[in-house]
């Protein structure tokens, strides 16, 4: 770093700088500057002014700034004191220099003020003449938010609950360690502690939050209030998903089977551990503010359905792989836990929130508590055309539609058209049927999704999860819906750059995979695809079709082979004898397929205390084996043992078997073994390679669960202890599978066979990796798949197999050709989307300053208008920078070209800030930010509101 190494020779200048700030520095005389008379002798360390001045004039000067921080400068060195020891008074419910004939100081006269400069204690007098109004409305017209409704000697200043409110969103920054901070800021010596004010601070932010949330959704500007808003009414809506009657088209229910699928709204499900609460208060003693308003649902109303159908609602029993997410909670240590977790839906196009889409887990993901939360957002959202991904789908959906209709007395009666998926990265621990029937990159109208956007929230929400395990129940409902609304604030802020970056990556992989599909489809015969592409549209538009993606081919192992073996020396024994002499207790094909057998065993490492027992059972079974050879093999007890013979002691495991592979050429070997080894050798390759892909997928899951839910040095140990288990047996397949493929070498030169090499191919140890792994600095868009998950693994391409394998790789690739069209199309369809939701929020936030009436007072009137019409225009310059922004994308979409991203001014980048959330555009000329007084604090433009 060039200029820290440029700062370094500065350092004790720099240093000496700092130092004489201890002292006066240039104004070391004596008279004020202010007055001209008295002795200066105070500083204020807020203000850019460095001069001294008198008691008076500091008093005069500050009156507008009553929070700033002054020192008295004694004979040798500055001293703390507070603008209250001087005598200085903030007036309330008065214009600034108004006196007020009969002020009130506040209770005790200590009112304790909290600020980001620090915790102050200030004299404080309410106004108490016939027109005043209640002390609390004293308070937040001087932009100082009391602490209690009665009698308050607690106040924050809007500036400080504004600045927690950005940090914890954003940083995650806890109340506990934000109030340190500023106590520190006041005294950081402990000689002067200030007053403990941390309770007070806790309910003032909370209900900061909350009337935030209720002025955003324009609950001021109803005449109803907070009483009657609809449930979800304060959640951040997304602008790109489908909200018929605010972004559709008038007929978007009319629309073809080829266009309605744009209209599809997509959602995931997915539970997350993380976000417990110890069983700390209760409902009645922490009652939750929003409760149902936001995203959380209705509390009372969902533990009823819990105890109504807990027990009727059955966990089905799993008939796919061991994944169960009921599981994943009971875990021990539970016991001491109010809620074990949260379950969410959550759009999986955007990662936005829904409304009511929330809901505690009381022990694991149980369905009863997962179609409550899914049932009631469907409710509130209209779209009828919903895609579920949920990473146990397929046992889910199994008695979806029975349980909906257990349900319809609570629920109405459910009738959306709804595809259940599996996402992406969850999808190669399932079994092969699932992975063919639930897939993304399979199936018609869902375009390029992965379905996997909640794990990628979840990582945002956990660093909140250490402290909502110590709220109290209300408290945690209220702070964590105001993280989602916060997070789903700044996804729209980056939409129009997100969008932007789709549409790029979607024109230039259709270009690439349309191309690349037309190359392949021109290779086969016409009628062939022609026959192929009706079945694949048959399976589209029935998914109760046969499925083209699933092979049709069973896979080659050694039992099957064995079996073939044996019917053909049964069928072909007197004419295999008239050439090779058997052995009376061993067929030729049983000889050769023990002998792989005794090769595996060699394989099998030894524990040290079982180590001579195995060798010599071993030794036992080899000796028996030898036996055999000799009637099949001449001399070659002569080959081993000058194999053997400068070795002093081979133990069992080291002898060489002399299988006919491992013959040298020279000897002697009836073709009819070579022609047996080479048939179980091929079996036994291929059935290496499927145990190799179950372990690899094994392996991954067990993985993937150990880091996200296991927790602990013992259960970490035995975690590990797993996976290494795991490991071992992937190491012996790959072992088995290269023994296996280099005595088909061996034997392919003798047997003249060729073609085998293009399916079973060397492996190397780059290639033993998961379906989801790329090799080593591959990015994810240009992630390739290891050859050992794209191999058909046959024993030889007959013509029917082949067909088969090029009719699944025919389909797969139209496939990626299709999703990534489809990504173009719904890709500018949300950005159609996008443009009119904002400008629907416009007319609506318009439509609501035009409804103020003449009965509400003239101040508050004015109010209500100014934010309705400053929302109405944030939205229409939203509006403006999309349709600037996004202008030449269908153009370069038809062309498929890249589109290029937009020059960004400074401007823009500062609205792109995630701290957007909370900041609008502010007013032309702020004012002095150490000015803090009650009169300048009632002046000032709020900078939070969106």
């Amino acid at each position: 770093d060039e200029p820290l190494k440029l700062w370094i020779p500065e350092i004790d200048r720099w240093l000496a700088e700092l130092i004489r700030h201890e002292g006066r520095g240039d104004f070391r005389t004596d008279q004020c500057p202010g007055c001209g008379i008295e002795e200066a002798t105070c500083r204020c360390e807020d203000c850019h002014d460095l001069r001294l001045y008198c008691k008076t004039c500091t008093l005069r000067l500050h009156l507008r700034s009553p929070l700033h921080r002054i020192r008295v400068w004694t004979e040798d060195h500055f001293k703390r004191t507070t603008l209250k020891s001087m005598g200085l008074r903030i007036q309330l419910g008065h214009s600034p220099g108004e006196r007020c004939i009969n002020p009130t100081r506040a209770f005790g006269d200590d009112f304790v003020l909290l600020d980001i400069s620090g915790i102050h204690e200030v004299g404080l007098d309410f106004c108490n003449c016939e027109t005043a109004l209640q002390q609390t409305q004293q308070l937040l017209r001087a932009r100082i938010f009391p602490a209690t409704t009665i009698a308050p000697k607690t106040g924050a200043t809007f500036r400080v609950l504004e600045h927690f409110h950005l940090e914890s969103a954003q940083a995650g920054v806890s109340a506990q360690a934000f109030y340190n901070t500023i106590a520190r800021r006041t005294d950081n010596t402990g000689l002067y502690p200030p007053k403990t004010r941390y309770s007070a601070f806790l309910r003032m932010i909370r209900e900061w939050r909350y009337l935030k949330a209720l002025k955003r959704g324009g609950r001021g500007h109803d005449t109803g209030g907070r009483a009657s808003m609809a449930p979800g009414e304060l959640a951040v809506l997304c602008p790109a998903c489908p909200h018929p009657g605010k972004n559709l088209p008038a007929d978007w229910e009319d629309a073809t089977s080829g266009r309605s699928w744009l209209y599809r709204l997509f959602v995931g499900i997915d539970g997350n551990f993380r976000l417990k609460r110890k069983k700390v208060s209760s409902e009645a003693a922490d009652p939750s503010l929003c409760n149902g308003q936001a995203y959380f649902v209705e509390d009372s109303d969902y533990k009823d359905h819990i105890k109504t159908f807990g027990k009727e609602i059955k966990e089905e029993t799993n008939n796919c792989n061991d994944h169960d997410a009921v599981k994943l909670a009971n875990i021990k240590g539970y016991e001491s836990l109010a809620t074990t977790g949260v379950v969410s839906v959550q759009c999986t196009r955007h990662e936005m929130r829904l409304p009511c889409s929330v809901g505690d887990l009381q022990k694991g993901e149980r369905y009863v508590n997962v179609d409550y939360i899914f049932f009631t957002t469907m409710q509130i959202l209209l779209a009828t055309l919903i895609v579920v991904s949920y990473d146990i789908a397929c046992q889910w959906s199994r008695n979806f539609w029975k349980r909906a209709r257990v349900y319809k007395d609570k629920f109405d009666d459910y009738r959306k058209q709804t595809t259940f998926l599996i996402p992406k990265f969850h999808l190669p621990a399932h079994q092969d049927r699932c992975r063919d029937n639930f897939s993304f990159n399979f199936t018609l109208g869902v375009a390029r999704n992965d379905g996997e956007r909640l794990e990628r929230g979840w990582a945002l929400i956990n660093i909140f999860g250490p402290m909502t395990k110590e709220m109290g129940p209300g408290a945690r409902f209220d702070f964590l819906d105001d993280i989602f609304s916060d997070q789903n604030w700044r996804k729209i802020t980056r939409l129009v750059s997100s969008l932007l970056k789709r549409a790029k990556q979607a024109a230039e992989n259709c270009y690439l995979h349309t191309n690349e599909f037309e190359e392949f489809e021109s290779a086969i015969p016409p009628e062939q695809s022609a026959r192929w592409a009706a079945e694949l549209n048959a399976w589209e538009r029935d998914p109760s079709q046969k499925n083209p993606f699933t092979t049709t081919v069973p896979t080659l192992t050694q039992a099957t082979v064995h079996l073939r073996l044996a019917e053909e020396e049964a069928s072909t024994n007197h004419r295999i004898q008239s050439t090779l002499v058997w052995h009376q207790n061993m067929s030729p094909s049983a000889f050769i397929s023990t002998g792989l057998v005794l090769e595996e065993q060699q394989y099998v490492p030894n524990i040290l205390s079982k180590i001579l027992e195995r060798r010599n059972l071993l030794q036992r079974k080899l000796e028996a084996w030898f036996k055999v050879q000799r009637t099949y093999i001449s001399g070659v007890d002569t080959v081993r043992a000058v194999m053997t013979a400068k070795a002093s002691d081979v133990h069992a495991e080291m002898l060489p078997l002399l299988l006919p592979s491992q013959i040298p050429p020279s000897a002697l070997c009836h073709p009819t073994l070579l022609d047996y080894e080479w048939q179980l050798r091929e079996g036994q390759a291929h059935e290496a390679l499927d145990n190799l892909r179950l372990h690899l997928r094994l392996r991954s899951y067990l993985t993937t669960f150990k880091n996200q839910w296991v927790r602990g040095q013992r259960p970490t140990t035995r975690a590990r202890s797993i996976i290494e288990t795991v490991q071992q047996n992937i190491n012996s397949d790959s072992t088995t599978y290269r023994a296996a493929r280099n005595a088909l070498v061996a034997l392919a030169a003798r047997l003249g066979k060729s073609g085998w090499d293009s399916i079973l191919r060397k492996l190397l140890d780059g290639d033993i990796r998961t379906i989801t792994s790329g090799e080593m600095f591959e990015t994810e868009g240009h992630r390739t798949m290891s050859w050992i998950w794209k191999t058909c693994g046959l024993s030889s391409i007959t013509d029917c197999a082949n067909v088969s394998v090029l009719r699944i790789e025919w389909c797969k690739a139209r496939a990626r050709a299709q999703r990534w069209k489809e990504e173009c199309d719904l890709v500018q369809e949300e950005m159609r989307r996008v443009q009119q939701f904002y400008q629907w929020q416009c007319n609506h936030w318009l439509a609501r300053a035009d409804a103020v009436t003449t009965a509400v007072m003239p101040d508050y009137a004015e109010g209500l208008v100014a934010y309705a019409r400053r929302q109405a225009d944030i939205r229409s310059s939203m509006r403006e920078k999309c349709q600037t922004s996004w202008q030449d994308v269908p153009i370069y979409m038809d062309l498929g070209m890249a589109v290029p991203e937009p020059e960004t001014t400074e401007e823009e980048h500062d609205a792109e800030n995630p701290l957007a959330y909370m900041e609008d555009q502010k007013c032309a000329g702020d004012p002095d930010p150490t000015h803090t007084s009650a009169a300048w604090m009632e002046s000032q433009d709020d900078p939070t509101e969106t």
